[in-house]
């Protein structure tokens, strides 16, 4: 810059007045400048920072990501199941090793119908041939699938078993059944036997006490059927049936079996009521509840039965004898299978009795009298006669839903 005198100045004050200012003027932009490049590196600094810390989060973020898809990656290759990926056209694009195992190799690029059809099992299988499960799923938008595929043979065989134990139980419990309901009928059969071979025995009284024991006889004879229809998925036949012909064989079968101490009695039976039912299904269900009614309340018990038209339009059956009565707590599992009280019990005698009344379209009951002792009342379904057995069996719903049961 040109040097100005001081002599200069001196004879031009304005000038050095306006030189001053200029120099101020300078100054003032030189800070501001200063001050703004200052700023301008302190926000280059500051966004630097930002960006390596953006930077930063977002190599940890991929990172992380990375590592999900790996461990995914592992997970989807030690699954038991086969994991598939198809587009939209079908084709596979990528499979785990347990879809190649399963399936058999090539996969990728394949169709799915390609894969298919060398592989039957998929839709079709044979006993004795592996068995798979499919299940897809959509993915997005693109079409693309997600298809899963389970090997269920295991399970398959496994439910196998069980159905085959669970068949050999029922088997089981039938016999059990059967057994039980053969016990009364066998026990007067014996008893007639044995007096059959008396020699002093009048001719008359032989040729009676043989036709009780064929009548005997043909009463198992006919449990027999009636439990193998069971097990065969069928009910038994029913047929008309007057209830003082019920009656009567009951007397005829649990009579001769009684202890001498034991009071039995049934009520003459009004001669027009009718049911349809299996004869010898019936008598063994009232025969078990009368030697339930034995071996609970003891020999010198007394037994009553006696029957008549409900105004439900159905008949009941009562049994009630002057015992202990049933306790509170036995009361709702008296009916179940194999529940008993007693040490040499079965457990399977009420069980019968309320199977038959089921399979007869009816309800049975227990409670206390009020009198003191137990009751036992079955409802069944009344026939009429202008209805026939098959009408009475449609109508049993109807008789069940009146009385509240499904």
């Amino acid at each position: 810059m040109e040097q100005i005198s001081t002599a200069e100045l001196a004879e031009n004050p304005g000038q050095a007045l306006l030189d001053e200012r200029s120099l101020a003027s300078l100054t003032e932009v030189s800070r501001e400048l200063d001050s703004s490049y200052r700023s301008m590196q302190e926000q280059v600094l500051r966004l630097r920072g930002e960006l390596a810390i953006s930077r930063s989060a977002r190599l940890r973020e991929l990172a992380e990501k990375e590592r999900l898809l790996g461990r995914l990656a592992s997970l989807l290759a030690v699954l038991p199941g086969g994991v598939m990926i198809l587009d939209a056209e079908h084709t596979i694009r990528d499979a785990n090793p347990a879809a190649l195992d399963m399936l058999g190799e090539p996969l990728l690029g394949e169709t799915w119908p390609q894969v298919a059809k060398r592989n039957p099992e998929l839709y079709d299988s044979q006993p004795g041939q592996r068995r798979l499960s499919i299940n897809g799923r959509p993915l997005d938008d693109d079409g693309e699938q997600v298809v899963l595929i389970t090997d269920t043979t295991e399970l398959h065989d496994l439910q196998e078993q069980l159905g085959r134990r669970q068949r050999l139980a029922a088997l089981g419990e039938m016999a059990a059944r059967l057994a039980h309901q053969i016990r009364t009928p066998l026990s007067s059969t014996t008893l007639y036997l044995a007096q059959l071979g008396r020699d002093d025995l009048p001719a008359q009284q032989r040729s009676k006490i043989c036709d009780r024991l064929s009548g005997r006889l043909q009463h198992m004879e006919g449990l027999i059927e009636s439990m193998l229809s069971f097990v065969r998925g069928g009910s038994p036949e029913m047929r008309p049936l007057l209830l003082r012909d019920v009656m009567s064989s009951l007397e005829a079968v649990v009579g001769p079996t009684l202890p001498a101490a034991t009071t039995f009695a049934v009520t003459p039976i009004d001669d027009t009521l009718s049911l349809c039912g299996a004869a010898d299904d019936l008598v063994g269900a009232l025969a078990n509840l009368v030697q339930n009614a034995v071996d609970v309340a003891g020999e010198a018990v007394r037994i009553d039965v006696w029957a008549g038209a409900t105004s439900h339009n159905s008949l009941q059956i009562c049994v009630r004898d002057n015992g202990p009565g049933i306790p509170t707590d036995v009361l709702p599992r008296l009916f179940d299978p194999f529940f008993t009280t007693r040490a040499q019990g079965t457990g399977l005698g009420l069980a019968v009795v309320a199977r038959t009344v089921s399979h007869h379209g009816g309800e049975v009951r227990a409670r206390n009298h009020s009198r003191g002792g137990a009751e036992f009342l079955i409802d069944l379904p009344l026939l009429d006669t202008a209805t026939s057995c098959g009408d009475a069996a449609v109508s049993s719903t109807l008789f069940n839903s009146e009385r509240g049961k499904p």
